[in-house]
């Protein structure tokens, strides 16, 4: 596709054909089941009747891949699981709170030595982490669980109940393999772009 980059184009040109693409993309998309997968090999030609700049689209020649030899390929929508989208700190902020209500006395909004020591251990493992240059979720879960956890497997379970998994439909992914030519060093057919053109030669 870098070859369309090596002609002059109207300034708009590109804004102006995503649109037209987004709207082919719509009607396509009403017009065939998501649930199926399908492929094509458009051949299309762009000219800019402003600079002259003229394009040809088509497949770009190659085997397998996702693609399958294809130039374009829709592919079939899915059900994938994934994890309840709850904020990190909104967890922190309830487990934390939970915390309160079991190691304060009850009407009291100061914190025991009880409820201080369990803050100063969360904090301590918090920093400890970061100064350690653990920066995923994934690895400072398991570096806490690995130094500090006690009761790891109910932790586990606690865990998995708040991130219960949900079903969540996933729309196919569409996938290009094209090549763009300029006119210039594209082989074409004069009796296909009449034809195109809608020019009728009258032969004398």
């Amino acid at each position: 596709m870098k070859e369309a980059n090596n002609v002059e184009w109207t300034d708009g040109a590109g804004k102006v054909l995503s649109t037209l693409g987004a709207l082919l993309s719509k009607a396509e998309k009403a017009s065939n089941p998501d649930d199926v997968t399908y492929t094509s090999d458009p051949r299309l030609m762009v000219m800019d009747l402003e600079t002259g700049a003229t394009v040809l689209l088509e497949t770009e020649p190659h085997t397998g891949g996702r693609t399958k030899g294809h130039g374009y390929v829709k592919e079939a929508g899915f059900e994938q699981n994934i994890p309840m989208k709850v904020p990190l700190t909104l967890q922190r902020n309830i487990l934390l709170d939970m915390i309160v209500g079991m190691l304060v006395p009850a009407g009291s909004d100061e914190a025991g030595p009880l409820a201080k020591a369990a803050y100063t251990r969360i904090a301590e493992a918090l920093k400890e982490g970061l100064e350690n240059n653990i920066n995923t979720d994934e690895d400072l879960a398991k570096y806490w669980k690995k130094k500090y956890a006690k009761h790891a497997k109910l932790v586990d379970e606690i865990s998995a109940q708040i991130n219960d998994m949900t079903k969540t439909k996933m729309t196919g992914a569409m996938l290009c393999k094209m090549q763009a030519t300029a006119v210039t060093e594209a082989k074409l057919d004069p009796d296909e772009v009449q034809s195109l053109l809608g020019v009728r030669v009258v032969s004398e």
